[in-house]
């Protein structure tokens, strides 16, 4: 299927999920006198696909539950593109909900390029709650002479769009400070090609490297797998999966500060694994700006503390929604575990959620 054909069918769907959501909300009591008028707050996400069908679940039973609050998801570029977006448009400031994470605010604060041409400050950004944590990406090849990252130095490697910030900044920067293969030490050989094409490009063999993913959740014990591992091992291709070595993970958050975890997936977690196998992941966080009310803040956060994890029964991303990823980012040993919204803290504090060492000690970075 050609990209155009994809993204009409993507927006297709997208009218579908829209129109038979309508239909739910109109069958709902609501609208009469006296009675809050429907709000609806879009929720930023990233490109369709991946886990987008937890958040529709998760929509239709808010739907059918909260008298007011409907939550809305919105495809996006990325979290590149979010970032960029909730720090200029000050209407959506003041309505939505977007998605990040840890990783992504740290490329943004350092203005890592070629993905954030200038710094972007966060402070006026607050967190509502955890999701889940990207463990995105690690590189696989179907050159039996490529043993491990390293070896792929001089060879075409085929990673995610400028303006994604894990298939792309994260995967680069790992490239870039773990192992110096970047932009100036391999001109033209990485390319941005997203992770579809990329592995495309590999099968190929226009690339030697491509770009697989698993999710996890806070306690790593948890973890989706992403379609794009399932979709070479359904290939019949014989590829090998690249680690990022726990001490080079562990070195880089010592060295600059980024907020990753070394995650080791127990054997047989992925197809063609049986072996344990080390990656890295980041907190996924639901941000809003500090503008956005503290009511819809509240809202929000007490929907997902409550009906999050029964939509997350219903579908593949929704496993991880669990209570101590919740709390995650206020868990986490990093500069921002401060900034969750009022409005949120108020609804952890009604579920007996707050503070977050009541759920979990978090697992530490960086060791």
């Amino acid at each position: 299927m050609s990209t155009g054909n994809m993204s009409t069918a993507a927006l297709k769907f997208l009218g579908v999920t829209a129109f038979a959501a309508a239909l739910m909300i109109g069958a709902l009591p609501g609208g009469a006198a006296g009675q809050q008028k429907e709000v609806r707050v879009p929720f930023l996400q990233y490109p369709l696909g991946g886990g987008w069908e937890g958040y529709f679940i998760f929509d239709r039973y808010v739907a059918a539950k909260h008298p007011w609050l409907r939550p809305v998801q919105q495809p996006t570029a990325g979290y590149v593109h979010n970032l960029k977006v909730m720090t200029a448009d000050k209407k959506l400031q003041k309505t939505a909900t977007f998605g990040t994470t840890t990783g992504a605010l740290f490329l943004a604060e350092t203005a890592y390029a070629p993905f954030f041409r200038k710094a972007i400050s966060v402070e006026d950004f607050r967190w509502l709650y955890g999701e889940y944590l990207l463990g995105q990406s690690w590189l696989f090849t179907t050159n039996k002479a490529v043993k491990k990252v390293a070896d792929l130095k001089g060879k075409r490697i085929g990673i995610g769009l400028k303006s994604q910030t894990h298939w792309g900044g994260i995967a680069y920067y790992i490239l870039d400070k773990g192992y110096g293969i970047n932009h100036e030490t391999a001109p033209g050989l990485i390319q941005h090609l997203g992770p579809v094409k990329a592995i495309d490009s590999l099968l190929d063999g226009q690339v030697e490297a491509a770009l697989l993913s698993v999710n996890v959740d806070a306690t790593q014990k948890l973890f989706m797998i992403g379609p794009t591992v399932t979709r070479i091992a359904a290939s019949g291709r014989w590829y090998r999966m690249l680690p990022w070595p726990k001490e080079v993970v562990n070195r880089l958050v010592k060295e600059t500060g980024i907020p990753l975890y070394a995650v080791t997936l127990p054997p047989n977690t992925v197809p063609n694994q049986p072996e344990p196998f080390e990656m890295y992941a980041d907190i996924g966080i639901r941000a809003v700006h500090k503008d956005f009310p503290e009511k819809l803040a509240y809202e929000v956060t007490k929907a997902f503390i409550e009906i999050g994890p029964k939509a997350g029964q219903l579908s593949t991303i929704g496993v991880l929604w669990t209570k101590e990823t919740m709390v995650s980012p206020f868990s986490l040993d990093w500069k921002h575990k401060d900034k969750i919204h009022p409005g949120a803290k108020r609804a952890f504090e009604e579920a007996g959620m707050w503070p977050p060492e009541k759920i979990w000690k978090p697992i530490p970075v960086g060791q």
